[in-house]
Order: structure tokens, then sequence, then C-alpha cells
């Protein structure tokens, strides 16, 4: 039933059916997330990074920083902190630009020019004969209004 339980001060509005359902959908997900993290959790930290290039180290160990973060946000969050002057946003922004360096570390390396735009171009192209062809057009039809 909903109602308010006083020992851990928590209101539910959720039927004791819906709430059965959410920790039934919550439990799933967390089985699919163990499915995935599986191979990564079946050997040793240090035999997986042997197979891994270093940036592949780097993107890991800043998705479980970030990933730790973020966790520990939610925790906060759901003892009702109020988290917009707290040091862990802070960090995570930290984490955040770190991920954003090695993306342009990795587009670099693949001699790509990065998808959000850093970097632009120290010069721009001019294609000189496009750009006499706008001209005389413009031109022209200046002279024929006036």
């Amino acid at each position: 039933s909903s109602g308010i339980n006083a020992e851990y001060g928590v209101v539910s509005t959720q039927s004791t059916g819906e709430m059965v359902e959410t920790f039934y959908s919550f439990h799933e997900s967390l089985k699919s997330v163990e499915e995935v993290l599986d191979p990564y959790l079946s050997m040793p930290l240090d035999e997986m990074y042997d197979l891994l290039t270093p940036i592949e180290q780097a993107k890991s160990e800043l998705t479980t920083a970030y990933t730790v973060n973020s966790l520990y946000w939610a925790f906060l969050t759901s003892q009702g902190a109020k988290l917009e002057q707290h040091p862990l946003k802070k960090e995570m922004e930290r984490i955040q630009m770190y991920m954003r360096k090695v993306k342009l570390l990795e587009c670099s390396l693949r001699g790509e020019r990065p998808p959000t735009g850093h970097n632009p171009p120290t010069h721009q192209k001019i294609d000189k004969y496009a750009a006499a062809r706008f001209i005389k057009r413009g031109l022209a039809k200046v002279r024929h209004f006036n």
C-alpha cells in the first residue's frame, strides 16, 4: 500500500505491486550490466590492461572514475543532498574534461577532425572563382536596379 514509512522517512505513492515491478525491473537491469561486465571482471586487471592500447587504458580509467562518481552522486541525491556546490560536481566536470581530451587525441591520431568542432583550421580556403561569380552576379543585380 502507499503511504509514509516513518522509520526511513520515505513517502511512496506506488502500490506494493508497482514497487515489486519496479524492483524486478531494476534487478533485470543489474543482471544485464553484470553480463556486459563479466568479460572484464573474469580476468585480473593487469592482464586486461595488457590487451588494451594506452588510449583504451585511459578511456577505461576515466569510465571507471566517472561511473564510481556517478553512483556516489546518485547515492547522495537519494539521501537528499544538495549537490550544486558539492566538490563531487567539480570532480565529475574534471573527468569529463579529460574524456574530451582523450577523444581529441584519438581523432588526432586517426587524422580526423574532432566531431565537436575543436581545433578549427587555421586558415580558410576560398574558392576564388566562385567568389568572383558571386560578386559579378551581385554587381549585375545592383546595376539592373539602378
